[in-house]
Parts: structure tokens; sequence; C-alpha cells
């Protein structure tokens, strides 16, 4: 898998046109979710700052994203790489120091740091008890700054003042595909609109509001 690594993380977000849509999410049940270049590095810089102080996250750290292919797993991948840690998917090999996950019963009781992602837009805090010791990756990560409070490696970037990239349309089937996918767009300046599988028509009235010039090749497969 083609990962971000972490000279190339903060600097690509930072150099974004920072009004322009970058993530756009559908979910079942109607659920939409759009974040703009602004946004999306927000929400990577906090779940960084929340790994890097709470788990002691840094280069070299292992730390497994126990996530469905979703908007939530696109952010959290891009903040392990930009605290410079590595990112361990499905089979990935490895022994995690840290997990997130939105399953911490799984891991509960182990000895590694968990941090609990609710994947519904609107939560703002995990529904229900959290398992001893585990983060609450919706309500703590809120808490945290809006700048890096670790140091960055990388040269800053510098905004793009060509065409705008291409906007993608994703089905979200498997995490790191949609991984690969997503990254790929947004180092060629792109936006990607990710849909959970559904049928034909419904992938097609998607790609038509939301402008999609591009389809993903992986679909079918």
């Amino acid at each position: 898998m083609t990962s971000p690594t972490n000279p190339e993380v903060l600097p690509l977000l930072t150099a974004w046109e920072p009004s322009r849509p970058r993530l756009t999410w559908y979910g079942d049940d109607g659920e939409r979710v759009e974040l703009s270049g602004r946004v999306l590095r927000n929400w990577v810089v906090k779940a960084a700052n929340l790994l890097v102080a709470e788990c002691d996250a840094g280069p070299g750290t292992a730390v497994r994203l126990d996530l469905p292919a979703h908007w939530r797993l696109l952010v959290w991948a891009l903040a392990v790489r930009a605290a410079g840690a590595e990112v361990l998917l499905g089979d990935d090999g490895g022994d995690p120091v840290v997990v997130v996950t939105d399953h911490p019963e799984r891991w509960s009781g182990g000895a590694v740091e968990v941090v609990a992602v609710p994947l519904p837009a609107l939560a703002r805090a995990w529904p229900g008890d959290l398992p001893a010791g585990a983060l609450d990756g919706a309500a703590d990560l809120m808490g945290q700054p809006d700048e890096p409070m670790f140091a960055a490696s990388g040269p800053a970037g510098a905004r793009t003042t060509g065409a705008p990239g291409a906007r993608v349309l994703l089905e979200a089937h498997d995490p790191a595909a949609l991984l690969e996918r997503a990254w790929a767009c947004w180092r060629e300046d792109g936006s990607v609109v990710v849909a959970t599988p559904r049928e034909d028509d419904a992938v097609a009235t998607i790609r038509e509001q939301e402008g999609a010039v591009a389809e993903d090749p992986l679909r079918g497969r």
C-alpha cells in the first residue's frame, strides 16, 4: 500500500486552498459529511496531537486502525502519519502500541493504548461506558489544539496555484484501498467523495450531484 509519510502530510494539507471541499462522505441512512481543506487539516492536527500527547505516539510507533472504510479512517490515518507513526491496517503485521477502533471492547485488558472512535457524524462523545483506560476519540479529540503540538518535519507547502485536481468518487469497500486511492487523489490536489456501497443508479446520482469527474477504478473488482 502506498501510504503518506510524515514529511508530506501536514505540508500538503497546509498548502491546500482552505475553503475547497476535500473529503465528502455519503454513509448509510442518508448521512452526508463534507470537510473543506481547512476543516480536514484541523481534524488531522487534533487527532495527531491526541496521539502524541496522550499515547506517546511518534516516529516508529505502530498504530493499528481497527476501523471500517469510512471518513474517520481517513482522518486518523493522516493523523498517524502526521505524527510520524506507522499505520497498521487489516492483516498488516506488527504489534501495535496504540489501537484506534470503533470496537474498544476488542482491545480491553491488553497492553495497548486504546482510542475509541464513534462513527456517526454528529457524535461528540463515545456513547456509553468506555473500557478502563480507553480514550474518547471524539470528546478528547475536540479538546486538542488546532495547531501541531509536536515537531512536524518536512518543508512548508506552497499553496497550489494551478488547476485543481479531479473530484473522485470512491466506494468504501476495503480500508487499505480507500486510503491508497484517497491519498493518490489528494497528492494531485484533488478532492474525494466517499460513499458506502450502493446500487449503480444511486452511485450515478451522487456522482452527478457532487460533480465527480473520475470514477474509482477499483469499483466492481
